[in-house]
């Protein structure tokens, strides 16, 4: 061929169900709005849930004490961050029961999205996913190849799952007792709503009922505020419920990668075949990581400083959020945890119609071309109804090594609220500005 190749088309090795497969909407519009920043343009930033504060100065230099580690590490995790982890779950509850706290019932992930997909993975079963959900679930459902039922919520029922609907979601299938795997998250995630143990309790009825094996995705467990109880699903379904969980959000290591799975006894058969995974795909978590963290996680009193005042920082900035926005005319829950919550546009139908918007994409596409705020849309993105004009509004796009001195600075004993946020959450605050202005002129068109 004389050194010249024939073009060749390889598009038939794609998979015809990834025909629409792309990246995860979140992440894609993070890195357009970091362009946008570093060539100077003034962007409003609440559509990425990245914790806005510094990592605990004990786990940063915990990792410099560990940097030199090099070895390929145990599959399931060193039986140090295991340990670790049970100390930790022992010292800040979270109702867990006792047999999940126990290092031979634990793995180690490159973080908790890698632990979440492989569950699915390794699985014989349908997938459920409760809507509006985080907008990965259905990507790697897709990704495995099952097949998923998504169950919708409602703002009336708190963007929560309901022991009916579970119900009727399930005996609206050909098989009812078909396997089905769970992805159950709690605190919520686009919500920030946080499931009360009554709640909890009534829908373990039915997952027993129909035998559902659940992932409870309790990433935002540690990030819950200081009014409300949070209470593990594993409580009331220990025999079926698998946790999973890590440090990216409550300690602020996202790109650390550090994950775990908690089982119980009667799901180590899922344990092993998830060690086993682990094994054949990322072979195990950063070495220097998993021994910092261990480190950081044993030491409860940089843990229980850290995080009060993280979340109380957030309950505040929620708070002066959410009240902002209903006096603006939307509907919006108070969230009980995270970095969301989840405005619904509903009450602007009629005047956005008579500027041809009908659709979450189209109205957050406008407001970002008029007032440079990003908000991610709800809708299909999130697997809400394709009319559905909600939205997901990360408040975490504020200065948050500033704000995390000036509540250190405070004192605990001290309660913080509308002027703390106003003097330290500034960004925050004018995003919601925008929002609020953009409302009113859309209501008096």
């Amino acid at each position: 061929m004389n050194g010249h190749y024939s073009k060749c088309d390889f598009f038939n090795y794609k998979r015809k169900d990834l025909a629409k497969y792309g990246n995860a909407s979140n992440l894609q519009l993070n890195e357009k709005i970091k362009e946008m920043k570093k060539r100077g343009e003034k962007v409003y930033h609440v559509s990425f849930g990245q914790s806005p504060f510094p990592l605990p100065e004990e786990m940063v230099e915990a990792l410099k004490k560990h940097a030199h580690q090099l070895d390929y590490l145990s599959m399931y995790g060193i039986i140090e961050l295991r340990q670790a982890i049970c100390n930790l779950h022992r010292q800040f509850p979270t109702s867990i029961p006792t047999e999940y706290l126990n290092p031979d019932n634990i793995v180690v992930t490159d973080g908790s999205k890698m632990a979440l997909y492989l569950l699915m993975a390794l699985t014989d079963s349908v997938v459920v996913l409760v809507a509006p959900a985080w907008v990965t679930y259905h990507s790697q459902v897709t990704l495995t190849g099952k097949k998923s039922i998504v169950i919708q919520t409602t703002y009336e029922d708190g963007w929560k799952l309901t022991p009916h609907s579970l119900a009727q979601a399930v005996e609206r299938q050909a098989q009812p007792y078909e396997n089905k795997l769970v992805i159950f998250t709690n605190p919520g995630n686009p919500s920030g709503q946080v499931y009360t143990a009554e709640e909890l309790r009534e829908l373990a009825e039915v997952f027993r009922k129909y035998k559902m094996i659940v992932v409870s995705d309790e990433i935002y467990s540690y990030s819950t505020y200081d009014d409300t109880d949070y209470v593990s699903l594993s409580k009331f379904y220990p025999e079926g419920t698998v946790i999973t969980t890590g440090l990216s959000k409550w300690a602020s290591g996202g790109g650390w990668r550090i994950g775990y799975a908690m089982f119980p006894p009667e799901l180590s058969f899922l344990r092993n075949l998830l060690g086993s995974a682990a094994s054949h795909t990322f072979t195990c978590a950063a070495a220097p990581q998993q021994y910092a963290v261990s480190e950081y996680f044993n030491n409860h009193e940089a843990c229980a400083e850290y995080m009060k005042h993280c979340t109380r920082i957030l309950h505040a900035v929620s708070l002066f959020c959410s009240r902002k926005l209903r006096e603006a005319g939307l509907k919006v829950k108070d969230s009980n945890a995270s970095y969301y919550m989840y405005p619904d546009f509903s009450n602007f139908r009629d005047k956005l119609a008579k500027r041809s918007i009908f659709t979450a994409e189209e109205m957050c596409a406008v407001m970002f071309t008029e007032t440079k705020v990003a908000l991610l849309a709800g809708g299909v993105t999130h697997l809400d109804s394709p009319e559905s004009l909600t939205v997901q509004l990360c408040y975490v796009n504020f200065d948050g090594k500033a704000a995390l001195a000036a509540s250190r600075k405070i004192g605990l004993a001290t309660k913080i609220g509308d002027e703390f946020v106003l003097k330290n959450c500034g960004t925050t605050v004018e995003a919601i500005g925008e929002i609020t202005k953009w409302c009113t002129k859309l209501q008096e068109s």
